[in-house]
């Protein structure tokens, strides 16, 4: 602590309390302004990490076969759309209810696949348990988007899944976050197990002027 000399006497300098609570909260501020930027930061470099992987991995493997994702396909009487499951059941209970009782089990064995539009080449899928009708909105199909160039080849389904296997094939772009960003186009490839949805590979779209693979 400084002290001031006066008349052979040393006064103590006392700190305004004001002042020091003033730099307690610019501190604060600075620090959340700091770890922001180091969230946003982290998110993109492993936003970017993983773009690099998906495409290395494409080219160094084969897609996936139906085959090597088998599910017993459940036998009893479907249960009913669970509204309380998930808040979009509610919103989207008419196209889902639709789609239960028209397409049934569709996909991994218990589930039905149910698709919503939400715009040109924009959609959403639920994927709904037939055996407690319980609903699940993974998040990369909340917004799911199909733009220029990554439309399938005349005659193939955007979607293509079976009731006896748990691997679903997709065209287009994911959906990343809560944020307008959507990830590489291309054909994704996901397994359905245990009521999560995992990115098992992923075919980048072909430069123009190039064959699909």
């Amino acid at each position: 602590m400084q002290s001031l000399r006066l008349g052979g006497e040393f006064i103590p300098h006392k700190h305004s309390p004001q002042r020091h609570g003033d730099r307690t909260e610019i501190h604060r501020e600075a620090a959340t302004i700091v770890t922001v930027m180091i969230i946003r930061t982290v998110s993109f470099v492993g936003f970017l990490w993983l773009t690099c992987f998906q495409l290395s991995f494409a080219q160094t493997s084969e897609p996936p076969r139906f085959e090597s994702y088998p599910a017993d396909v459940y036998a009893g009487k479907p249960a009913p759309l669970n509204l309380r499951s998930h808040p979009m059941a509610r919103m989207f209970r008419t196209r889902i209810r639709e789609q239960l009782r028209e397409e049934g089990i569709n996909f991994a064995g218990h589930y039905t696949i149910a698709v919503m539009g939400c715009g040109t080449g924009c959609s959403t899928t639920a994927i709904v348990d037939a055996r407690n009708g319980r609903a699940y909105f993974p998040q990369v199909f909340d917004g799911w988007s199909v733009g220029p160039g990554g439309f399938p080849d005349e005659g193939e389904d955007v979607r293509t899944f079976r009731p006896n296997s748990g691997l679903l094939k997709i065209f287009g772009s994911p959906r990343l976050g809560a944020y307008e960003e959507w990830g590489p186009p291309g054909v994704y490839y996901y397994e359905w197990k245990n009521n999560r949805l995992r990115q098992v590979h992923f075919v980048p779209t072909p430069s123009p002027g190039s064959s699909r693979p």
